[in-house]
């Protein structure tokens, strides 16, 4: 005859209260009497086997100590525990601490009122890992010191019907207006389902960007900020993404109710209900005029000092001095250069005021700088009244000496006409050479892009050792000129450092 239950429940529940506050001691007269009960061997035909085997809910059955004998799988599934666990101990171990006790009455009022029918009740069971979860039983009238019992898992059910969760999204939902009342950014949501999608709802900040009050755009479509300004490239995209119902981020030219314009970035992002159709667009908007002005700033600045350093050097060595790339010096094999310097400047300087020489001077220089950029050939730097460019580099070029002819004879009728507008003669000695230079930038400060090799020297020396209103050339320059370009054979002279050279003048083309 198995021990009655009745003295020991109490304390069985007094245990699960521990349970719930996390200790893991037993009851040492809880132990006690596990050790002493003797588990009813329970063994089901193989029709209940079945059923147990197969069926979506927790099964089991109890005997009158309130231990668990036969389970299916399905509590570990659920629960986390093992079978062995749940059986280690009484039923009321697992329940939480504020359901044991009501559970407890449930049991002695059903016992003392034994009814052929099942008892229905729900409590919260605890899981191997500490959390619980709401359990619906049904239990059946103890026969031969046994029930059986059934349960379902409806946390969630149970969850969401409760008024705690009621309660959770009211609050929920509060925090939620409250946040977009309190957001910086406007919030609109537009109403997919009417026609034109008109506004059903702005917030605070909507009303501060725009100036207008929600009364004024409720139940109106929000291209009223377009003002007249309706075929701007990002309403486009804002269409197309309307159209294809998918999110997108544009910023648009919008107009405050004032007239003020200012530049709105719109993000919009649709809203699908449970069957996929679409009901409404929300809208996140904020003014970035003050973001777009700095970056047009900071834009027009930066084309400033693009600008200021083309002027300085070449835009290829530019764009390698901007991206940090290594040494900034390259040779090239067939580069071609011309001196030119103006014949007796330093005589003419002596008569006239500063400001005047340097206003003479720009004047003329700056119709070579418009010849060198029509023949594409590179202005290297003027020293003084001379004026050097070369043609091949940065980017060769085949015909770079070529290019450099055509500079030097348009240069010549350049200062010709010059001198008939200023009523005073000027002229110019010219001297170009072909051949290999090193071409770079080279120091840390105060970047210059200048040549340097033999080529270089030769070229000062054809213009300095020329002759006024003649365009001098070495041996090897007239050669590869000779077949398109008339020349005349100078002969030979002395060239300070290189000794005697054959040179020619360029006459003209052919």
């Amino acid at each position: 005859m198995q021990p009655s239950i009745e003295p020991r429940l109490p304390d069985a529940i007094a245990w699960s209260r521990k349970m719930g506050n996390g200790s893991s001691i037993i009851n040492a007269q809880l132990s006690t009497l596990n050790s002493q009960l003797s588990m009813a061997a329970f063994n089901p035909n193989d029709n209940l086997q079945a059923f147990f085997d197969l069926c979506p809910d927790l099964l089991c059955t109890r005997d009158r100590n309130g231990y668990f004998q036969q389970l299916n799988q399905v509590w570990t599934q659920i629960l986390g525990w093992s079978l062995e666990e749940l059986r280690s101990r009484p039923w009321l171990n697992f329940i939480h601490p504020d359901d044991a006790e009501i559970t407890w009455e449930l049991e002695q009022q059903s016992q003392q009122n034994p009814q052929n029918v099942p008892r229905q009740y729900k409590h919260r069971f605890r899981c191997q890992n500490g959390n619980y979860r709401w359990l619906a039983w049904r239990w059946s009238p103890f026969r031969d010191g046994v029930c059986y019992g059934i349960a379902r898992d409806v946390t969630e059910t149970h969850w969401l019907g409760s008024d705690d969760y009621r309660n959770a999204v009211r609050e929920a939902v509060k925090l939620r207006d409250r946040a977009i009342e309190a957001s910086t950014v406007g919030i609109v949501i537009a109403d997919a389902t009417l026609p034109d999608m008109p506004l059903i709802y702005v917030n605070p900040a909507f009303e501060r960007i725009t100036g207008y009050s929600a009364a004024e755009v409720l139940g109106a479509n929000c291209r009223f900020l377009q003002g007249k300004e309706t075929q701007q490239p990002a309403l486009h995209d804002l269409r197309r993404a309307i159209k294809s119902q998918q999110s997108c981020t544009v910023i648009l030219r919008n107009h405050h109710k004032n007239g003020r314009p200012f530049w709105n970035e719109l993000t919009i992002s649709p809203i699908f209900d449970d069957r996929g159709i679409l009901t409404h667009f929300v809208g996140v908007q904020s003014d970035v005029s003050d973001r777009i002005r700095a970056e047009d700033s900071l834009r027009r600045e930066k084309n400033k000092s693009d600008r200021l350093l083309l002027n300085i050097l070449p835009e290829t060595i530019a764009t390698q001095l901007k991206e940090g790339r290594g040494t900034l010096a390259e040779q090239y094999p067939k580069a071609a250069i011309l001196f030119a310097d103006l014949v007796d400047f330093t005589h003419l300087s002596t008569q006239l005021q500063p400001l005047e020489l340097v206003s003479l001077l720009n004047d003329i220089f700056s119709r070579f700088d418009r010849l060198a950029e029509k023949h594409q050939v590179e202005k290297i730097k003027t020293i003084g009244d001379a004026y050097m460019v070369a043609g091949g580099l940065p980017i060769p070029r085949e015909d770079s000496l070529e290019a450099i002819a055509e500079m030097a004879l348009d240069m010549q009728e350049a200062i010709a006409a010059f001198s008939i507008s200023q009523g005073k003669p000027f002229q110019l000695r010219i001297g170009i050479a072909t051949g290999i230079v090193v071409a770079g930038v080279i120091g840390i400060k105060k970047f210059i892009y200048d040549l340097w090799g033999d080529t270089v020297n030769i070229a000062s020396r054809m213009e300095s050792q020329g002759e006024p209103e003649k365009i001098q050339l070495t041996e090897k320059a007239a050669q590869l000129l000779k077949e398109k370009y008339m020349l005349e054979k100078r002969g030979r002279i002395s060239i300070k450092g290189k000794g005697e050279m054959t040179t020619y003048w360029l006459i003209g083309k052919k």
